[in-house]
């Protein structure tokens, strides 16, 4: 008999210059990545249960969509709460499709 599917990993968070572009495809900063968090906002929620790591989400200010990081893929986070896969981490830092 198999086991049941472990659940999803947690959220993580990193530093949000880190983090690549929007769909809506907002303009990079002349000066990335030292100004290329400022089109990002950290949402944390704060009703977690005590025994589960905190959900961590980013904040597009431009479009307001909002991503979730779980281990090496971002997740854009629908409408209905529902994630879907927009990019992953590739082998050595820079961000790919998922498509």
């Amino acid at each position: 008999m198999n086991a049941p599917d472990p659940s999803l990993p947690p959220t993580r968070e990193i530093a949000t210059r880190l983090l690549p572009q929007c769909h809506c495809h907002q303009p990079r900063p002349s000066n990335w990545p030292v100004h290329a968090g400022a089109n990002w906002l950290v949402v944390k929620d704060t009703e977690t249960a005590p025994n589960e790591p905190p959900l961590i989400e980013y904040e597009c200010l431009n479009c307001h969509r909002r991503y979730r990081l779980r281990a090496a893929k971002l997740f854009e986070v629908l409408g209905d709460g529902t994630e879907r896969a927009y990019m992953r981490e590739g082998r050595y830092g820079r961000w790919l499709s998922c498509r």
